[in-house]
């Protein structure tokens, strides 16, 4: 059995949660374990742990979800049926949260970008525990990891730090800090017995509301993916800014391929991603040096 499920297993057993049977729900950047017969799923970070420190990142994620719980906002939930954590144990961070009901319902659009708005609306200095604004800062660790590790072509590394520097360079110096979801895409919207949520609170941070609203549309603008962001921004009901939307669009293309190039040393799926990515990248690339 892998270090991080025998983890898991045995820290869920101490805390009465004897499990003999877990299953993957779901592996890439993060490991998620069901733990039948709890509803309970273990959640422990892979790839995440390369950039950031996973200890912290899971004791801010599950702050985050308390917040939004006690707001009444959907979204994810600690477990309450043993200590959420983080534990760290064997060189392994574990937190443990609950088990949604899910149905197959496509994600209602709508009602996530109202409770994306109730998000945002949150009160900034209660949600000081949150880091501040991460894709500029992370995307210079992600491509330090990169070329350490010479993950990329020397080419298309160049093409994303040339990226990252011109979009650091038409940005404002300051940024407004509102709680973010940081991760505000179509496929961190669960239907679930409780309606609509919010899932994969790690990414959460203080910055601009157009980052999570350019999270909702970049795949469906950029990559042509059939997905009713429309309806997500008319239900969010405020109106961004118009040039810093478009820069955050951009930003959001960058910052994706660089994870997907770090995730693809372990998940065969992201390379896949990262290879779409950086062809696009590529191709506006070259619209600009033709215009």
């Amino acid at each position: 059995m892998r270090r991080e499920v025998a983890t898991a297993l045995e820290l869920a057993q101490e805390h009465g949660a004897r499990c003999e049977r877990p299953f993957v729900l779901n592996e890439g950047f993060n490991l998620l374990l069901g733990l039948p017969p709890h509803p309970i799923v273990a959640r422990i970070p892979l790839a995440v742990a390369e950039i950031r420190d996973p200890l912290e990142n899971a004791r801010v994620e599950i702050a985050f979800a308390a917040e939004l719980t006690q707001a009444g906002i959907a979204a994810t939930r600690p477990s309450a049926l043993i200590p959420a954590g983080p534990h760290l144990r064997n060189g392994v961070v574990v937190s443990f949260w609950e088990l949604e009901q899910t149905d197959s319902r496509p994600p209602d659009a709508k009602a996530a970008g109202r409770s994306l708005r109730r998000i945002h609306d949150l009160d900034p200095e209660r949600m000081r525990f949150l880091p501040p604004f991460r894709p500029l800062r992370e995307l210079e660790s992600l491509l330090e990891q990169i070329a350490a590790r010479r993950l990329l072509q020397a080419t298309d590394l160049a093409l994303l730090d040339e990226e990252r520097s011109r979009l650091a360079s038409l940005l404002p110096e300051r940024l407004d800090e509102r709680p973010l979801h940081g991760d505000a895409h179509f496929y961190n919207i669960m239907e679930s017995a409780r309606g609509t949520i919010w899932i994969d609170l790690e990414d959460g941070c203080l910055g601009p509301i157009e980052w999570d609203l350019a999270a909702l549309q970049t795949a469906a603008r950029k990559l042509g993916q059939d997905l009713p962001w429309r309806e997500a921004i008319a239900a969010y009901g405020r109106a961004p800014n118009a040039d810093l939307l478009e820069l955050m669009v951009d930003l959001r293309g960058v910052y994706v391929t660089a994870w997907h190039a770090l995730g693809a040393a372990t998940i065969p799926e992201s390379a896949l991603w990262r290879d779409r990515w950086l062809e696009l990248l590529r191709e506006e690339r070259a619209n600009r040096a033709g215009a």
